[in-house]
């Protein structure tokens, strides 16, 4: 069911079988589209880009269970478990494969999903992603927790973090952080613990691109990446950090269009 809003932007609710219900935006047609926020986020990171990539493509950008207006979950969830989340997303909007791009813990996903779920991908682009072993998560736990085991973020934090964070920014950051709790997203940041970034890659058998924020915090990683999978595509947006599609919405897009487009061909 979906609602209209204003322009070409679109939001629905998709009743999934075994994850409740999940809430998203929609624009344009053609090959599906769908782009995954990062902890504590929800579709509005990608307002900036949706109207540019419908040109295109049949874009979703997907809220995760417990996050925006998806139902909480009762449980702790892994990347595998939001992986078969979002293949029971797609079974209802009858989705039988898409382009994936995730931003963060969103990339872990789109690892994961490319991975168990590579007959179901088309191409995916993996934005802003941790490459960490275990114990190097727990030698940075208490920074971890820090960062989302408290909702809210005062405004220079947030600026701090997001070239483009004006008032309005501010408060739907911190609307977002909220609605998922401090409980959920220290819980996410497990299930990226937990989750072998480096096995995930090497059984994608799918066109695949790892894309950075020059300024980001993730891209001391990218030698590891390149080891991991020489052949895939490495990318960094300048005068972008952590969010992308936020600090440079028109590059971003450029970026996932053009990928999408040539992986089509492949």
């Amino acid at each position: 069911m979906t609602n209209q809003k204003a322009g070409a932007v679109k939001e629905g609710f998709a009743q999934t079988n075994g994850h409740g219900r999940m809430h998203y935006h929609e624009a344009g047609s053609g090959d599906p589209l769908i782009l995954i926020h990062t902890n504590g986020g929800s579709a509005y990171q990608y307002a900036g880009v949706m109207e540019t990539l419908a040109r295109d493509f049949r874009v979703i950008a997907w809220e995760m269970p417990g996050h925006g207006d998806s139902d909480p979950v009762s449980r702790h969830y892994s990347i595998e478990d939001y992986c078969a989340a979002l293949a029971a997303f797609m079974d209802t909007l009858d989705i039988k494969a898409a382009h994936v791009s995730g931003c963060s813990c969103g990339g872990s996903i789109s690892v994961g999903f490319a991975s168990l779920y590579g007959h179901r991908t088309l191409s995916t682009v993996i934005v802003e992603t941790p490459f960490r072993t275990y114990d190097e998560w727990g030698a940075r736990w208490s920074h971890t927790e820090a960062n989302f085991g408290i909702p809210t973020q005062p405004a220079h934090e947030v600026k701090e973090r997001i070239t483009a964070a004006d008032e309005a920014l501010v408060t739907r950051w911190n609307i977002d952080r909220n609605k998922a709790g401090g409980k959920l997203m220290i819980s996410v940041m497990w299930a990226m613990r937990q989750f072998d970034v480096k096995a995930g890659v090497l059984n994608i058998r799918v066109p695949a691109m790892v894309l950075y924020g020059a300024r980001g915090p993730t891209i001391s990683m990218r030698d590891r990446f390149a080891a991991a999978v020489p052949h895939m595509a490495i990318k960094a947006l300048d005068n972008c950090g952590h969010f992308p599609m936020l600090d440079d919405p028109a590059a971003f897009a450029a970026t996932l269009k053009g990928f999408c487009s040539i992986a089509k061909k492949t």
